[in-house]
Parts: structure tokens; C-alpha cells; sequence
């Protein structure tokens, strides 16, 4: 492979990579923006007995398009295995938690978790491309994804603590910190057993 091919693929991969931080950007400010009003909906919701419905409809959509998703790249054996370990084990924490709006956490900051953790990967990738950035790539994508995720949960608690609708809850900062770790656990592992494939 010539240089000027390994700079197109960096290039690509440059794109890609903006892309989902454009992305992790668009959905962090979607959450953030909603802190103030979102209490609304949920009350409406709650008052009607339609907030559990709702939430286990949200978990359903999110699960539908992972599987989607996934499936569409003809996983081995092995990673059907790991699709239905962390299929039971989103069950799980959908059906330990009392409170509904809990369980949004987990797609909140699941689906930014999964979405940092790809924009590492591609980051890893291009610095593997281009040795000049091995600062960079001697990152590992699956801590430096959840550290950040985490993060950007305890600012969406740091807002609510000045909110005067919102509280701060370290439960909270907690459940932002788990969505994330499960979701990157989750990749990371369907990504291990993916190579283990070929």
C-alpha cells in the first residue's frame, strides 16, 4: 500500500471520527437542553400510568435498532452469544429498577457511551495509520470512552444541582457511570469475538 492510499484511508477515518463526535456533541446537547422541560413529560406520563409503557417502549426501540444493526453484519456463532449475555443482562437492570425514569439513564448515556467508544476506535485507527500520532494511539478506546461518558454524566447531574425543578443525585451520577460501562463492555467484547471470527 502506497503512502498516498494510507493518507486517503486516514483521511476517511478522519471523517468518520468527526462524524461521531459530531454526533456524541448533538446528543449530549439533546440531554442537557432537555434537563429544565423533561420533568413536564414525565409527570404527564406518570399521571396517566403510562410512564412504565413508555420506558419499556423506548428500551424496545433501542434494542430493536441495535439488533438491527448488528444482525445486518452477519455475526459468527460467538457473537450471537454475547448479543443474548447482554441482552439478559440489560433485562436484568430493566427489571431491578423501581423507578422508570431510571431506566433512561441507560439508553441516554448507553447510546453516548457506544457512540464515544466508536469515535476512539476510529481515533486508534488513523494513529496506527499514521505513526507521527502515536501519542494518540496508545490510547485505550474502552476507558478513555467510559471515563468520558462518565464525565459528561456527572455534568447533567452538575446542571440539575442548579436547576430549580432538578436535584442532584450521586444515585444518578452512578447509574450515568454503569450505562456507559455496560454499553462499552458490550462493544468491546462483540468487537473481540468479531475478530475472533476471521
Amino acid at each position: 500500500m502506497g503512502s498516498q492510499e494510507v493518507a486517503r484511508g486516514a483521511g476517511r477515518g478522519g471523517q468518520r471520527e468527526g462524524r461521531l463526535w459530531i454526533a456524541a456533541a448533538a446528543w449530549v446537547a439533546l440531554i442537557y437542553s432537555t434537563l429544565y422541560f423533561v420533568r413536564v413529560p414525565i409527570e404527564f406520563l406518570r399521571e396517566r400510568n403510562l410512564l412504565r409503557l413508555t420506558v419499556a417502549a423506548a428500551f424496545l426501540l433501542a434494542a430493536a435498532t441495535v439488533l438491527f444493526l448488528l444482525l445486518r453484519r452477519k455475526p459468527g456463532w460467538r457473537s450471537v452469544v454475547v448479543l443474548g449475555v447482554f441482552a439478559v443482562a440489560y433485562l436484568g437492570v430493566f427489571l431491578s429498577m423501581e423507578r422508570a425514569e431510571e431506566k433512561l439513564h441507560f439508553i441516554e448515556y448507553g447510546v453516548l457511551g457506544g457512540v464515544v467508544y466508536a469515535a476512539f476506535l476510529e481515533r486508534r485507527a488513523r494513529c496506527e495509520a499514521r505513526p507521527v500520532s502515536a501519542r494518540w494511539g496508545r490510547w485505550w478506546p474502552a476507558p478513555a470512552a467510559v471515563v468520558l461518558t462518565s464525565l459528561l454524566g456527572w455534568g447533567d447531574e452538575g446542571i440539575q444541582a442548579v436547576l430549580p425543578n432538578r436535584v442532584y443525585e450521586l444515585r444518578d451520577v452512578g447509574l450515568n457511570v454503569a450505562a456507559a460501562l455496560l454499553a462499552v463492555t458490550a462493544m468491546s467484547v462483540w468487537r473481540w469475538t468479531e475478530r475472533c471470527k476471521h
